[in-house]
């Protein structure tokens, strides 16, 4: 089972960095035939658009790839 002791934030973080903080806008997305949630974070300071789209998966982890699509049986 994966290790999901990373917060959303604490990637944000990661990726963008503590200065950038402040410029973030994080959207709520619906990402169909995904089972989970998804957030986008959006720097809306740099000369050209950077987003990153973050999935929440089953156990609770946030990852920068969506979740496995469930098998049915």
């Amino acid at each position: 089972m994966p290790q999901c002791d990373t917060s959303l934030r604490e990637l944000v973080t990661k990726w963008f960095g503590l200065s950038d903080m402040p410029h973030l806008r994080i959207t709520r997305l619906h990402c169909p035939g995904v089972d989970c949630g998804c957030v986008r974070a959006e720097l809306t300071t740099s000369a050209r658009p950077l987003a990153i789209v973050f999935f929440r998966h089953q156990a609770g982890c946030w990852r920068l790839f969506p979740p496995s699509p469930t098998r049915r049986r």
